[in-house]
């Protein structure tokens, strides 16, 4: 199974990196994927480190739209990136794998007959559950074939039905494995090609006074990053790429580059590892509307480690001064000194962000002054 499988109304849907104890079930994809169109039939037929599922829906552009808007993504915030593929399968035929959680969804507008005890309320709202999911734990697809196999050695004759269900499954079990033996051999070149990438990014690096910052938060803005940089070099100006997530840093020298440079790379800012590489160019300018070009304060500060302590001086009022940190990050301790107020954070990303908002600022007609300790 690949890309040049031809669109299908069902999807393959191979979900990694999703925590073990995330409640993964039928009624979740439903409730994830159900806005691009009507879906018919829910199966999610292997839990583990990769879990798989179908999603069959009744219209095939909606899978197509589905899978479009979809894939890469991740079904949550704590993981579950989505691979999601047009399924070979003619149909999902859910009495194949009765063993597995299986549910079949209709339609709002369509009426359909159901028995007394198993109406359900609201049916204007909902889709109506035709299938309920069976409690039983997911079992492997081969156990589902030793136990059908079983089953015929005491009988004096093979049922047709059980022998079409054993074919079935075989072909399935053909097709899966094919297809993650596929996607592991993908994945694991893409993962090469990109990190050759990265390693021929490095290898053709010359210093230089400017620098390329990649991965920076959607959060984080040009005069944010100006406030970072230039307590680490002496920073004339920025090209601040918001669409890219990237800024063009251009310092006075060399020098002081290459300093920020050893000491931020790879620095979690904002919830995103910034990645910095030397960048070879003759001049900064904006060249489309979606570049910013910022020029700074041009204070020139004493250059210091990375540390996660940091004394404010200009403003002498404890709790002011600790309910705009409180704002910005987490405090760890709070010392008010002769001249000035020391404040530790729980560790340094945290008093990155400290800096990055209230470097310079404005309070009450004077400027907070900060350094690090």
């Amino acid at each position: 199974m690949n890309s040049r499988d031809p669109p299908s109304k069902i999807l393959l849907l191979i979900i990694t990196y999703l925590p073990p104890s995330f409640p993964l079930t039928n009624d979740y994809l439903f409730e994830t994927f159900k806005q691009y169109g009507e879906i018919k039939k829910i199966l999610i037929f292997e839990r583990g480190k990769t879990n798989k599922a179908f999603i069959e829906y009744y219209d095939i552009k909606h899978a197509i739209q589905a899978r479009r808007d979809m894939m890469g993504k991740s079904i949550t915030i704590q993981g579950g990136r989505l691979l999601i593929h047009f399924s070979r399968l003619k149909q999902l035929n859910l009495e194949v794998v009765d063993h597995t959680r299986g549910t079949q969804y209709q339609p709002h507008e369509v009426e359909t007959q159901v028995q007394p005890e198993k109406q359900v309320q609201n049916l204007q709202n909902a889709p109506i559950l035709i299938e309920e999911e069976i409690k039983p734990p997911l079992i492997d697809l081969t156990q589902v074939i030793k136990l059908e196999a079983a089953d015929v050695s005491h009988t004096s004759e093979e049922s047709p039905t059980k022998a079409i269900m054993e074919t079935q499954l075989k072909q399935l079990e053909r097709i899966l494995d094919e297809d993650y033996a596929n996607e592991v051999a993908r994945s694991n070149l893409t993962q090469f090609d990109e990190q050759q990438q990265v390693i021929n990014e490095l290898l053709a690096q010359k210093p230089s006074k400017y620098l390329k910052v990649q991965n920076i938060d959607e959060r984080v803005t040009a005069k944010m990053l100006y406030n970072i940089f230039n307590r680490f070099g002496h920073l004339n100006a920025l090209l601040f790429q918001k669409k890219d997530n990237a800024a063009i840093l251009q310092f006075t020298n060399v020098d002081h580059a290459t300093i920020s440079k050893e000491l931020l790379n790879n620095i979690m800012f904002f919830s995103r590892e910034i990645r910095i590489l030397f960048h070879q160019i003759d001049n900064l300018e904006a060249s489309n509307p979606n570049e910013e070009y910022y020029f700074g304060s041009q204070t020139k500060f004493k250059i210091v480690p990375l540390s996660k302590v940091i004394v404010f001086s200009g403003i002498y009022d404890l709790l002011d001064i600790q309910d705009m940190v409180k704002l910005v990050g987490k405090i760890q301790e709070i010392k008010l000194e002769q001249n000035c107020i020391q404040i530790t954070m729980v560790d340094i990303y945290e008093a990155l962000k400290v800096i990055s908002v209230l470097s310079e600022y404005e309070y009450k007609g004077n400027k907070i002054n900060l350094t690090l300790k």
